[in-house]
């Protein structure tokens, strides 16, 4: 455990020891803004006419995979790089602590950026009309959602990162596997190409169950298939560790 919070101060630290780390929060809250606030389209807050962030929790995630590749494509790759995997692995640490520390470290970081919303509901709160008030059951809900599939992100990202050592392949795959994950089965079924098989890809649809979220659901199966999925890219990654340093 004390290996586990020392790869996760170590990993946490060194992104923003550097000026990319604040470049990256920096594009994420700035692009987030421009949406919601000032340019025209579905997502702007002001347009919608009503105190809701719906838009907020479904434009956010696209966000995620565009940007969160960015953090975790160094987790693993950077170490394959400049050989200090093998450092770490001949001291007394596991490798399952090193993968949750790694994990750990890039969720934290997914949360700092998703804390925006925070700021959204208190600002939106503030320009709506007195009787208007904010259903904060389903903010909490959503939010709930947004925090599961972040710690999703994040993981595959590691896994991602686990299996190369070029930076720049660790980000293209992260976004192109994310992109898969959270649309692939939903735009499969959108086609209508499998009869009564569209509602099943639809229920196993990673954008489906973050949508009960978004609704204000929490919905046990979606909290417990968004884990699932997070654990076994976690195996995923344990696996090619072993494979590459058994």
């Amino acid at each position: 455990m004390k290996a586990m919070w020392q790869i996760f101060r170590k990993d946490f630290r060194q992104f923003f020891a550097s000026v990319t780390g604040y470049l990256v929060m920096a594009v994420f809250v700035l692009v987030a803004g421009l949406f919601f606030w000032y340019l025209e389209g579905d997502y702007n807050l002001m347009f919608s006419g009503f105190a809701d962030l719906t838009p907020v929790f479904e434009l956010l995630p696209w966000l995620l995979i565009l940007v969160l590749p960015a953090v975790s494509m160094k987790s693993f790759a950077e170490e394959y790089r400049t050989g200090t995997i093998e450092l770490l692995l001949t001291k007394p640490l596991k490798k399952s602590a090193l993968v949750a520390g790694k994990w750990l470290a890039v969720w934290a970081i997914a949360l700092l950026m998703i804390a925006v919303v925070f700021l959204y509901a208190w600002s939106l709160q503030r320009l709506s009309m007195p009787t208007e008030r904010m259903d904060y059951g389903v903010l909490a809900a959503a939010f709930l959602g947004l925090v599961l599939l972040s710690a999703l992100w994040a993981m595959t990202g590691i896994w991602v990162s686990s299996l190369t050592q070029s930076q720049m392949a660790a980000y293209l795959g992260g976004v192109f596997l994310l992109f898969l994950l959270y649309y692939g089965l939903q735009g499969l079924a959108s086609f209508q190409w499998v009869g009564s098989w569209d509602y099943a890809l639809r229920r196993w649809s990673v954008m489906e169950n973050y949508r009960y979220f978004v609704h204000g659901l929490i919905d046990g199966r979606a909290v417990g298939y968004l884990v699932l999925l997070t654990w076994l890219f976690g195996w995923l990654t344990l696996r090619t560790l072993k494979r590459k340093y058994a």
